[in-house]
């Protein structure tokens, strides 16, 4: 784990993106530039990317789809990458690790997630951070806990109502207990695109002896233990399309279900996080 600081405006915004996946036909490179050219021309935009920057699988990997590969060695495709970041550079707070590095690892011995960065002068954040934003003075904003993560997270059941509060569910109790003290719990690597905002309960209290409600809610900490409840769950998408026009990737032959590609953003208003809503990418 990494942990960092980045001092931002007041009035921001914070792309959470992660699985760009550079190397395979399937990647949605239009919507892609699209979002560095959001970070590129808006002065309160940033970035904060959460792993599998390339897609970098071997022949002898079983995920490996002659159909889809670019044709471009890892290493390319790493190249690639680092270009693609080099003009928001300044504007992406970290980046991190995922499990398309790990497994290349085994065979080059670096995670070049990791040698991307010093040239970049983005810092490196391993598999996972928790990164403090605070104003110009030195003031907590927020604290946001990034991982790539492991493991999928789907559900049977028959009703979409239900099958989307059992993923939501899946992701709380994944990141919950990870830090108690960020506002923020993220994760990437499923390519699910969700989010979790905090949930206020209703509560009694009385006042000198009449009896009134009130509701639990988010705030802004100071190093305290914030509730489960009162935090948001985000899972950050992808850039990777399930289907292809006369080819089968790895996600196809899986049987995986089509998901909503895109990132999330979260809005940060006056020193407080606002919301975070999803940015979905046609």
């Amino acid at each position: 784990m990494e942990i960092g600081e980045r001092v931002l405006p007041p009035d921001h915004d914070l792309i959470l993106a992660s699985d760009f996946h550079e190397g395979t036909i399937l990647q949605k490179v239009r919507a892609l530039f699209e979002m560095r050219d959001k970070v590129l021309r808006d002065k309160n935009t940033f970035l904060a990317f959460g792993g599998d920057a390339v897609e970098a699988i071997t022949v002898d990997d079983k995920r490996y789809s002659l159909e889809t590969d670019k044709k471009e060695t890892p290493l390319k495709q790493y190249r690639n990458i680092q270009e693609f970041f080099r003009p928001i550079a300044s504007k992406t707070l970290f980046i991190l690790q995922g499990n398309h590095d790990w497994v290349l690892a085994r065979t080059v011995g670096d995670y070049l997630a990791e040698v991307l960065c010093p040239d970049l002068k983005i810092p490196y954040g391993t598999a996972t951070c928790k990164w403090a934003i605070k104003d110009k003075k030195g003031r907590r904003l927020y604290k946001l806990f990034y991982t790539h993560g492991a493991r999928n997270i789907s559900s049977v059941a028959d009703d979409p109502i239900r099958r989307e509060a059992n993923m939501l569910l899946q992701l709380k109790r994944k990141l919950a207990a990870k830090a108690g003290d960020c506002e923020v719990m993220a994760m990437a690597h499923t390519h699910k695109l969700m989010i979790a905002p905090p949930m206020s309960s209703l509560y009694l209290h009385d006042d000198g002896g009449k009896i009134r409600s009130a509701y639990t809610g988010i705030g802004t900490g100071s190093g305290q233990y914030l509730h489960p409840d009162h935090r948001f769950y985000v899972n950050t998408g992808s850039f990777l399309k399930l289907y292809g026009e006369h080819v089968s990737g790895y996600g196809e032959r899986a049987g995986y279900d089509p998901v909503e590609l895109g990132y999330a953003v979260l809005e940060c208003r006056d020193g407080k996080i606002k919301t975070i809503r999803k940015e979905v990418v046609a």
